[in-house]
């Protein structure tokens, strides 16, 4: 499975990296080049990788926006954090580490963010120090995850119908 969280700012590997050492996991790290990329590789022991990268794209170019159902203009990134998760026995531990890590970004950031499925699928956005969820993935996290949302300021996301 396989996440992506958007920002419309940056943030910092070794930063990143502190993060997830706070969660007391092991962590192998990697930065690699690719052409004028810098790429930061988080590979945590048992089934959660972490990339990041910045968008080189000026702020006008059509490759440094997304269109997202949260609002009516596109989001304008610079960065994209990817989450890859091993479908094993750990999946349910790290499937809550990614929101965890996630919701630290971007109020320690304090950058607007977009963070969505692979598939297509939106999950929230965070603007403002406000989160505002898909109806069916805020209905899952209180579920299965309600201890996540207990300090953090959020809504579901209702489409306005015209």
């Amino acid at each position: 499975m396989e996440y992506s969280l958007k920002l419309n700012g940056k943030q910092d590997a070794s930063w990143l990296k502190k993060l997830i050492e706070s969660k007391n996991v092991e962590v192998n790290y990697m930065n690699r080049k690719y052409n004028s990329l810098s790429i930061d590789e988080f590979d945590l022991s048992g089934g959660l990788k972490i990339t990041t990268y910045d968008n080189n794209f000026p702020p006008d170019h059509p490759a440094a926006s997304y269109e997202t159902m949260f609002q009516e203009e596109d989001f304008i990134y610079q960065q994209t954090i990817s989450y890859e998760l091993e479908n094993n026995q750990q999946y349910e531990s790290w499937y809550k580490t990614m929101y965890e890590i996630s919701f630290a970004i971007l109020e320690s950031l304090r950058v607007d963010g977009v963070f969505y499925h692979t598939s297509g699928e939106e999950i929230f956005f965070f603007k403002n120090g406000k989160y505002t969820f898909d109806g069916t993935y805020l209905e899952l996290l209180q579920t299965h995850y309600g201890e996540l949302l207990k300090n953090i300021e959020y809504s579901a996301f209702t489409k306005s119908h015209n």
